[in-house]
């Protein structure tokens, strides 16, 4: 086991990784403009941290990823799941905050990876050794009870594009040098691949006995060039969760609720699944609709398709409301 001091690379610019007992990597990061506010903003950090912990787990540089022949190989989002604690969300970062993030990479069998990340408030490095242990236990992770922390997972699969100049039909490909052997497998029971496929299969996260929507709208979002696409043409993953916050907003103040509210609600879980993706003159149709559940948090859910019917994505948020607003 290498020591816990030893840095993973460190890239200019960028925290390095340390290792940590239990194959867990960790880095801190200070909280800035790029990195916050109500938007995807801090998703899309999430998304770094994972190309950053699949890199330094798997061996591989995933910004230059290529297959035998050459052609670029991109590490997807098939699942992305953001679930908060009691004292601490997304919606509370701002400016200078100092996060330490824990980050660990396990095989979900063939060239499949599950990512997660433990996200909690930095008060140095005090207490850390005693905090790990022999390492967190994924049992325990999954638990989401950890205080202080907002629990992460991303399901990960490679993909490149089909053919030149569409980003319809992205197929499977592993890059050269990729390495996942050595990995701890995930746990059936925590296995991404069953979310994904039901998500699939219902077109949503809806199970039987939930009670029906209590309101609903159907939209129509155009792709902007100028915003939805990442630097290689692709409609970037963190967009697809803009796309759902402006479909809630949309849903929101058809409600009669306030734009102020909005801003000051909390999103305790954020579940998307992530099947598709775009072109930059794509007209996609998007589907809200509500309903309270039993705890009195709103329960909403958005479906994104192309308009050829194509299945983009779903997403699933519970948010708990500031009534005053």
């Amino acid at each position: 086991m290498e020591t816990n001091q030893h840095a993973l690379f460190p890239q200019v610019g960028r925290p390095a990784l340390v290792r940590r007992p239990g194959d867990w990597l960790e880095r801190v990061e200070l909280i800035t403009p790029a990195m916050c506010g109500p938007n995807s903003l801090f998703i899309g950090q999430l998304g770094d941290w994972t190309w950053d912990a699949v890199g330094a787990a798997c061996h591989i540089d995933p910004y230059s990823a290529v297959d035998p022949e050459g052609n670029p190989v991109y590490l997807s989002f098939a699942y992305f799941r953001v679930k908060a604690c009691s004292d601490l969300s997304v919606e509370q970062l701002t400016f200078g905050d100092r996060l330490r993030v824990r980050s660990k990479v396990l095989s979900c069998g063939g060239d499949s990876l599950l990512t997660v990340h433990q996200v909690s408030r930095y008060h140095g490095d005090a207490g850390t050794e005693a905090a790990y242990g022999d390492g967190l236990a994924m049992d325990d992770f999954f638990r989401y009870d950890s205080p202080g922390c907002v629990h992460v997972e991303t399901f990960n699969r490679w993909i490149q594009r089909s053919g030149d100049g569409t980003n319809h039909g992205l197929r499977r490909a592993t890059p050269i040098g990729f390495q996942s052997h050595h990995l701890d497998p995930i746990a059936d029971e925590h296995t991404p691949r069953r979310v994904v496929s039901m998500a699939r299969r219902a077109a949503g996260f809806r199970t039987e006995g939930e009670p029906p929507p209590e309101a609903g709208l159907t939209l129509t979002y155009q792709v902007s060039a100028s915003r939805d696409l990442n630097g290689v043409g692709l409609l970037y993953f963190a967009s697809y969760f803009s796309i759902v916050d402006w479909a809630v907003l949309t849903l929101w103040r058809s409600l009669g609720r306030s734009s102020d509210s909005f801003l000051r609600r909390r999103v305790p879980d954020r579940q998307v699944c992530l099947f598709a993706n775009a072109n930059a003159d794509d007209v996609l149709d998007v589907a809200v609709t509500t309903f309270p559940d039993a705890g009195g948090e709103d329960v909403v859910d958005v479906t994104v398709r192309r308009q050829d019917g194509s299945l983009l994505a779903v997403a699933r948020q519970r948010i708990t409301q500031n009534r005053a607003g």
